[in-house]
């Protein structure tokens, strides 16, 4: 399977005191990357608007801070005053777009940037929220989901190593029939037999718990999207192993299970 490219273009300016920026353009982010001496350079007019940031160290403690701000330059010049960790560089982002982002979505995307950048090992969020704001209707958190793509390739570009477990796709196992079938929640997607934004939930050895799907074919658990139902699952639960696929059940605790959406997949012939 071929790697998903996120496009980006990047301006880098001569001078070294003037912030990067770069442009996710399927996402329409724009995205400054900012010493903490310079934050003078960000310019009023076009930072002086709501969006998300990350601070970052590099004194090697591998900390850093994930925040929102209805002011974005406003709310760096009080972090470089009264710090809430050693930090040197800035990954400034919002909306690049005529209306911007609202309160209420950079408040669902900070919790969500933070619990995604926690599940990355060795990674340490001194601050942020340990909740999202799902105050909007799911559409908006659907299409809010679809940017942590980009926003994860931005700190990606700031040379933070974002790579997690929950990114590993779940292996494809052939079935045991003359038509050997195999699938992922994104083929559910596709053939109409799972919509994004569905609810999950699961109930194994006492425990239960629910989780959300994606327009990507992932599935949200507490904040963090995984890529296979049964590490969904594994860590919805707490438990050591858990197949997600036999688990899951859509839209209530006894809806189908995700393992008989995929029994409807056209089979995979052999040889023909």
């Amino acid at each position: 399977m071929p790697t998903k490219v996120i496009p980006v273009n990047v301006q880098i300016p001569a001078a070294a005191t003037v912030p990067v920026v770069a442009d996710f353009v399927a996402h329409a982010l724009r995205v400054a990357y900012v010493h903490r001496r310079d934050i003078e350079r960000l310019a009023a007019d076009e930072w002086e608007v709501p969006g998300i940031y990350v601070l970052l160290t590099d004194n090697g403690s591998h900390q850093l801070y994930v925040g929102q701000a209805i002011d974005l330059r406003k709310r760096l010049l009080q972090h470089r005053g009264k710090p809430k960790l050693e930090w040197t560089r800035a990954v400034v982002i919002k909306r690049d777009t005529s209306h911007g982002f609202n309160s209420a979505e950079i408040g669902y995307l900070e919790g969500r940037v933070a619990a995604e950048v926690r599940a990355i090992p060795g990674v340490d969020v001194v601050e942020g929220k340990q909740d999202q704001d799902t105050t909007l209707p799911p559409h908006m958190l659907l299409s809010l989901d679809d940017l942590l793509s980009s926003i994860l390739a931005a700190l990606r570009l700031a040379g933070v190593d974002t790579y997690k477990e929950a990114d590993e796709p779940e292996q494809k196992v052939a079935r045991k029939s003359p038509m050997a079938k195999s699938g992922t929640i994104a083929d559910l997607l596709d053939a109409g037999l799972l919509r994004a934004g569905a609810t999950l939930h699961l109930s194994q050895g006492g425990k239960t718990a629910s989780g959300t799907v994606t327009t990507s074919g992932e599935i949200i658990v507490a904040g963090v999207a995984y890529a296979s139902p049964s590490k969904a699952a594994q860590q919805a639960l707490g438990l050591q192993s858990s197949n997600g696929w036999t688990t899951w059940h859509v839209g209530n605790p006894k809806g189908p299970t995700l393992d008989a959406l995929r029994d409807q997949l056209p089979a995979v012939g052999s040889g023909e």
